[in-house]
């Protein structure tokens, strides 16, 4: 090779694949712009590539008892089929090219329209960010926040009020998430009402 030549890149190919499906992989992922990624094809980039989650624990206290709501996961998912959890989503490019410039807005709204189809008491507060792995689906960084429903709201199907210090023995808790409700409720137990705006 001359001295004036540039020396070019040896083409990679992501481990466990050919060439070609690396090349396929490629191309059908520059097609995605922006927005809901489906389930499989969001699990198996969550084993590759850390996510960036917000975890919103909704809180309340039912005859001196701290609970937190609990939702389903649906029986076909991928993961944790027939499990409960605490609501959460993944930021997604969408959040980020928001007019508001405020990608949790995003998040938030998803919650409250989606998985919750109920409206926070007050805007979720935020209790801290936890850097987990889960061996079934990846590594996340998680901000947790909490809140409590709107006054009024009524449960959606499948959705339990459960007590915080029981959660450890619910089967059907998805019990990574764990340390997340127990430092909201540590949070919530330290400031014992809501935030007053």
């Amino acid at each position: 090779m001359a001295s004036h030549e540039i020396p070019q890149p040896v083409e990679s190919v992501t481990d466990g694949l050919t060439l070609e499906e690396d090349r396929e992989l490629a191309r059908l992922s520059s097609k995605w712009k922006g927005g809901r990624i489906s389930t499989p094809v969001f699990t198996e980039i969550a084993k590759m590539t850390p996510q960036a989650i917000v975890e919103v624990v909704l809180l309340r206290v039912n005859d001196g008892q701290l609970e937190t709501l609990l939702i389903p996961r649906p029986d076909d998912d991928i993961i944790w089929p027939g499990m409960v959890h605490t609501p959460g989503t993944a930021l997604r490019l969408s959040d980020f090219l928001r007019e508001d410039q405020n990608p949790l807005n995003g998040a938030f709204e998803r919650l409250q329209g989606g998985e919750l189809n109920s409206k926070f008491a007050y805007e979720p507060v935020f209790v801290g960010r936890l850097h987990r792995r889960t061996y079934v689906r990846g590594a996340e960084v998680a901000e947790i926040y909490m809140t409590e429903l709107a006054e009024g709201s009524a449960l959606q199907i499948g959705q339990v009020w459960y007590p915080v210090d029981k959660l450890i023995a619910n089967p059907i808790f998805i019990q990574h998430q764990l340390s997340h409700v127990n430092l909201a409720a540590e949070h919530y137990r330290t400031v014992e009402s809501k935030p007053t705006s």
